[in-house]
């Protein structure tokens, strides 16, 4: 009878914690509620699990659903269940807190499920982040219990007119086309497998409210005399007179070879004869060896020329570096965080 007492007592200070944030309770959470209340803990379970199940609940009435569920598993003794209860209701309502009076029993699966809700960089386990990039909004997805089915997007471009819905697939990243004007209506759904809202932002009645006018810079004229030239001739001429030249410097060198064999052959005594000078008897080897010098001299000069033309091709070549441009100011972003606001 005391432990009984002491379940009903937590139970009552846990709704009370949450009754500034969620709403009313409507008629499928009153059942679950009374179920509490009459020490039913099974029924408790069932009627909160087959209301989710119904879908179509609001987003005060699943976070209440899921809680009641979280609450009646822990009074079982059901505690993986119950702290996977808690962990969604968290998800739903991270601002959910119970007060520290509850009965232990139930607390301690919801401050295990709290914990591991808690991430290290401070995000709620639910978020949307809308980032408008010029007449299109990225819808990016954070779900870390993977409880989000689809999310819906309602558009209008001023007061008044229509909404526009669609209706995305969860995906960690999303791209919506945003209507002509000057301003952007919206409000977005978070919904489960069952159709149940988990998060919401703005409403029907009070959208968020962004402007579709991107602030851009002006680009800035090229510098002048900066023109977008094409380098390829430059590297080729350069590349022609490269190979040119070290063709030119092989060609040197074989004649310089030849002129030392001459010198070797008009100094030696191969091509003596008796009787006559030495310029009769050597003379066609002296040709020979004056003709490869003079050779060896022409080719290396072309080639050590050619050498130096494609290095000043390279050097003359126009720089690759783009014209000075600004750049677009970037994307206009909105954090909105479900959970914040119904």
């Amino acid at each position: 009878m005391m432990n009984t007492r002491i379940l009903l007592l937590g139970a009552a200070l846990a709704l009370s914690t949450t009754s500034t944030v969620f709403a009313q309770p409507n008629e499928r959470v009153a059942e679950a509620q009374k179920a509490y209340a009459d020490v039913d803990y099974e029924g408790t379970r069932r009627l909160a699990k087959a209301a989710l199940e119904r879908g179509g609940n609001d987003r005060a009435t699943t976070g209440q659903l899921y809680l009641l569920w979280a609450m009646a598993a822990a009074a079982l003794d059901q505690n993986d269940e119950a702290r996977n209860a808690f962990s969604s209701a968290i998800a739903v309502n991270p601002e959910l807190k119970l007060d520290r009076s509850v009965s232990p029993k139930i607390r301690a699966p919801y401050v295990e499920a709290r914990g591991t809700m808690t991430s290290a960089d401070g995000q709620a386990p639910l978020e949307v982040k809308l980032q408008q990039r010029r007449q299109a909004l990225d819808v990016e997805l954070r779900d870390t219990l993977k409880l989000a089915a689809s999310v819906e997007i309602s558009l209008r471009a001023r007061d008044g007119a229509p909404y526009t819905r669609r209706k995305l697939a969860a995906a960690p990243s999303r791209r919506v086309a945003l209507p002509e004007g000057s301003e952007l209506q919206v409000f977005a759904l978070v919904l489960d497998r069952y159709g149940n809202v988990i998060a919401q932002v703005g409403s029907a009645d009070d959208p968020e409210r962004l402007l579709l006018v991107a602030s851009q810079k002006p680009q800035s004229q090229p510098e002048p005399g900066r023109h977008d030239v094409n380098r390829t001739p430059y590297y080729i001429s350069a590349g022609a007179m490269g190979v040119l030249g070290l063709a030119a410097g092989g060609v040197a060198t074989v004649m310089m070879v030849k002129r030392e064999d001459a010198a070797k052959e008009w100094n030696g005594s191969s091509c003596e004869r008796p009787g006559m000078t030495r310029q009769q008897q050597c003379g066609a080897v002296d040709d020979r060896r004056q003709r490869s010098e003079n050779l060896a001299i022409g080719f290396g000069a072309a080639g050590g020329a050619l050498l130096v033309g494609s290095a000043l091709s390279l050097l003359l070549a126009p720089s690759s570096k783009p014209p000075n441009v600004a750049l677009d100011a970037g994307p206009q972003t909105l954090m909105l965080r479900f959970g914040a606001k119904l």
